[in-house]
């Protein structure tokens, strides 16, 4: 899938983990602004990022939180003003709607990843004990299946909504996330099965 190139740009600065080669040293403001700088695609110049804050995470991560030169297109409609597109530094003008679905598709497809992790766990589980693992619901599931069979432990969804895990008969498992509008039971839910 193709994202707009503010995207390609904004995403790493959304994951806000900063991997710099300080050998253990802490980050300084201007390192930090120049990793920023230094993203692909990015049309940002010095005078356009602001670091406002570093938290040194541990010895090879740090958050910076960071102001950047933003600029909004409006547009009135109806009697009220509207954002229709949004520009980062030099980037190239982008509209809002695409920016929402981008960031939604990035969402999906790391929740898709998290629920082949957990099914992948399930998977071990089977092959070391015989059977699928015995749940009353995804807490106890993940609790079951961590450290040994799954890890890091995953409990949330990329929206940061609680997975669910049922036994639709008893030789099937199915992981479900509510997907982007955080309701179970729609279409936008995003599933795994694991069988026996």
């Amino acid at each position: 899938m193709r994202y707009p190139a503010f995207m390609r740009f904004l995403f790493p600065l959304l994951c806000v983990l900063l991997t710099a080669g300080c050998g253990g040293r802490s980050i300084s403001n201007t390192h930090a602004r120049d990793a920023i700088l230094e993203q692909p695609q990015s049309a940002l110049e010095k005078e356009d990022v602001a670091v406002v804050k570093i938290i040194q995470v541990s010895g090879s991560e740090a958050i910076a939180e960071t102001q950047l030169k933003t600029a909004f297109r409006l547009e009135k409609v109806n009697g009220k003003w509207v954002v229709r597109e949004v520009r980062i530094g030099h980037n190239q003008w982008e509209k809002v709607d695409n920016l929402g679905k981008a960031l939604s598709a990035v969402k999906t497809e790391d929740t898709r990843k998290m629920l082949d992790q957990i099914a992948e766990g399930i998977r071990k589980y089977r092959e070391a004990d015989g059977n699928l693992p015995p749940f009353k619901d995804y807490i106890a599931l993940s609790d079951l299946l961590t450290p040994k069979y799954l890890t890091p432990l995953i409990r949330l969804d990329s929206w940061g909504q609680p997975l669910e895990a049922t036994h639709p008969d008893p030789n099937t498992i199915l992981l479900r996330s509510a997907g982007p509008d955080g309701r179970f039971g729609t279409p936008d839910d995003i599933r795994s099965t694991v069988t026996r």
